[in-house]
């Protein structure tokens, strides 16, 4: 929650490229620190700094990768990321499964030490360059990142008339931008998607895998469970990655929390009414959870927090966002052994369905597509509209008539 708050006034000061190079120096020192720890004290130390570190450099990727692709492909470069971290955590499920964890997370500093050298060939964010005067250089970053020279030049105007309306580079600013519709209703939405999707258990059935398949009386090994729940997650999120910009965003989020929603409900009463016999359906229905959550609810939510937040508030926003998720997590990591200790295994993963639900009715409620949209055109998606703004005039005398809206009338 700390790491939240600070992260958005730190990636505005200093670019978003830059803090993620920065950070990544004391990410390898606090993975050596954990596994070597002579006294506890610092092995706490350690796993503070890393979750620190990690909710600050989190959604700085998607970000990044949202900024970076070009429309057409976005889609697939913000599942890309997801694929890289279901195969991050099959890996160490596999480490720890088969390495005493000592070494296993000794390994991890190795991790963090490849992120810290790929990032060096990383371009600044061309938006935070815009809002921080760099123009020049957001619009070399712009055309070097896109396919068409054309519509980079395009998209590099309407970017700077955004960000020249008025300033954005400091967080009060940003602040101050957040009371207009098209600013803060993105950011509400982005919020309820964050805090339904962890107390629908996402955090609990990754966190606790080995617990609760013994806990459901799993025949087979628990640690193997586990690896075939990152195997599971890994081949969704590769299918979602083919599938994400064909299908779009808009169906895959609502189908995939209906799925996970399902899958709770059929967990949760079969360990409510602990049958005889039966105990594979628990790790059926987690194993449909977790591909489910693989190909839709776990990664799109990320790349929705690049795509959906607009530039007048993109740091700002993200960090009100991130910290909505991290204070769910850390009630859901708090709340979880107790559920378990009063209501039981079964109640819980009910009480999860509950809200998975009530995510899956407000998405398909206010959620809009972003499939193949510039992330400047999404920012007008949330305006509110009127029966003034949708009104349509054409200007004649020109040698084509133009069709313009109301308030497009009153900006000329």
């Amino acid at each position: 929650m700390v790491g939240a708050l600070a992260g958005g006034p730190i990636i505005e000061t200093f670019g978003p490229r830059r803090v993620l190079v920065v950070i990544q120096t004391p990410a390898i020192i606090l993975w050596l620190l954990s596994a070597y720890a002579p006294y506890l004290s610092i092995l706490y130390f350690g796993r503070i700094g890393q979750c620190i570190i990690m909710i600050i450099c989190g959604p700085l990727i998607p970000l990044l990768i949202a900024e970076y692709s070009d429309p057409k492909i976005r889609g697939f470069m913000l599942a890309s990321e997801e694929i890289m971290v279901a195969v991050g955590m099959l890996v160490m499920y596999a480490m720890v499964h088969k390495l005493y964890w000592v070494t296993a997370t000794a390994l991890a500093a190795l991790s963090a030490t490849v992120q810290f050298l790929l990032c060096f060939s990383l371009p600044e964010s061309p938006f935070w360059l815009a809002r921080n005067g760099h123009h020049k250089k957001a619009e070399e970053v712009l055309m070097r990142l896109r396919f068409s020279k054309a519509k980079a030049k395009e998209e590099f105007e309407t970017l700077l008339s955004s960000v020249q309306a008025k300033r954005q580079s400091t967080v009060l600013e940003q602040i101050r931008e957040l009371k207009h519709c098209q600013n803060y209703r993105p950011v509400l939405l982005l919020c309820a998607i964050y805090t339904l999707r962890e107390l629908g258990g996402e955090y609990i059935v990754f966190s606790y895998t080995v617990y609760m398949f013994e806990k459901a009386g799993v025949e087979m090994n628990p640690f193997t469970c586990t690896v075939l729940v990152g195997v599971t997650r890994t081949l969704a999120s590769i299918a979602m990655a083919l599938l994400l910009d064909r299908i779009g965003r808009r169906p895959l989020l609502i189908g995939t929390t209906l799925l996970c929603a399902l899958a709770s409900l059929v967990c949760g009463a079969f360990l409510l009414l602990e049958l005889p016999k039966a105990s594979w359906v628990p790790l059926a229905a987690v194993l449909v959870y977790v591909a489910s959550y693989g190909f839709g609810l776990g990664p799109i939510p990320w790349g929705l927090t690049g795509e959906m937040i607009p530039t007048p508030v993109r740091s700002t926003g993200g960090s009100i966002c991130l910290l909505m998720y991290s204070t769910s997590v850390s009630i859901m990591g708090y709340l979880f052994p107790e559920m378990i200790e009063h209501m039981g295994i079964g109640p819980t993963f009910l009480s999860f369905t509950a809200f998975l639900f009530a995510l899956s009715i407000i998405l398909f409620r206010w959620f809009p597509e972003t499939k193949g949209k510039t992330l400047n055109n999404l920012e007008s998606t949330f305006k509110r509209k009127s029966k003034k703004n949708q009104e349509v005039f054409t200007i004649s005398g020109t040698e084509n008539s133009q069709h313009i809206t109301g308030c497009e009338i009153t900006k000329l």
